[in-house]
């Protein structure tokens, strides 16, 4: 039976953006099973064939909620510039949970000046968040997750799948050994809400990692596995490695991959998360998808 707006206007709600996001979209029924009401915020919209779920309402944008929609909760899947506005503007507001990323630490004196310039921007935009919290007396807690990966919506782990369904090897910096800890956006969507309604003193800024640490070359073949493809390295010198993406880069405007990217392949990656385990019970999973990774869940 659909949730009709006399069952809902004592539900507690929860404004939801990048609802349609990879860790929103596992987000919506966790928020739903806590009894939630969910304000869905999306440029997209509902993804398509993502179930419609009651007492979820899928709305545009941010002019889509009225100045009369009282929201208790913000839970940020999408860009932190967004989470910013309804943080400042929400008026019931009493808890935030926002995601940022664990590469404001690994990429913040990166020789790439984009990627160092977009670092210092998530950091600025942090502090600029918690001191709005701080101001209007709001619970703000900021994750910064490392890899992602759990629907095929990420632009990491999911690509290497892409590339591998298509050309059948993936090149690599050599013995690519630098050491990553990806982490499923389902165990990040459960995180996230038990620290929104966690009644416990919080860090204001956690990191979150995979269960696992592996290195760079076994996590690329763990993707061969999940695809059920022989794994086939192509373990290139760095030197030409770079060389290739430099000159395909000049062939091809924003090519997607820079010479840092390759670089890091032998750098670890490794960050700690033992609050999160110890405060809110988090447990993620191992790295090891099958394909139903790399596309967007039935959750019905």
């Amino acid at each position: 039976m659909a949730t009709g707006p006399d069952q809902t206007i004592n539900q507690p709600t929860v404004l939801l953006t990048g609802a349609s996001s990879q860790i929103g979209v596992f987000a919506i029924p966790r928020l739903v099973k806590a009894g939630l009401h969910v304000l869905a915020i999306s440029r997209k919209g509902r993804p398509e064939g993502y179930p419609s779920f009651e007492s979820v309402e899928w709305l545009s944008g941010s002019g889509s909620v009225t100045s009369s929609r009282k929201y208790q909760f913000l839970l940020s899947a999408g860009p932190m510039e967004v989470a910013q506005d309804f943080l400042s503007t929400g008026k019931r507001l009493k808890a935030a949970v926002i995601f940022s990323s664990s590469s404001v630490e690994s990429k913040r004196d990166s020789d790439h000046p984009v990627e160092r310039g977009q670092m210092q921007r998530m950091l600025a935009l942090e502090s600029e968040i918690q001191q709005v919290a701080e101001t209007r007396d709001i619970k703000l807690v900021i994750l910064r997750p490392t890899l992602v990966y759990g629907c095929g919506l990420d632009a990491n782990i999911s690509l290497l799948a892409k590339w591998i369904r298509r050309f059948g090897f993936m090149p690599v910096n050599g013995k690519a050994t630098g050491l990553r800890q990806p982490v499923h956006a389902d165990d990040l969507a459960s995180v996230a809400v038990s620290a929104m309604l966690s009644d416990k003193t919080l860090p204001g800024v956690m990191t979150l990692t995979g269960g696992e640490t592996l290195s760079y070359s076994n996590m690329v073949s763990r993707v061969f596995t999940a695809l059920g493809k022989p794994v086939r390295l192509l373990r290139l010198p760095e030197w030409l490695f770079v060389f290739l993406i430099n000159l395909a880069n000049r062939l091809k405007k924003d090519g997607g991959i820079n010479v840092e990217m390759v670089r890091r392949q032998q750098l670890d990656l490794v960050f700690e998360d033992q609050q999160a385990h110890e405060l809110l019970d988090f447990n993620p999973r191992s790295f090891n998808p099958d394909a139903g990774d790399f596309s967007l869940p039935d959750f019905e």
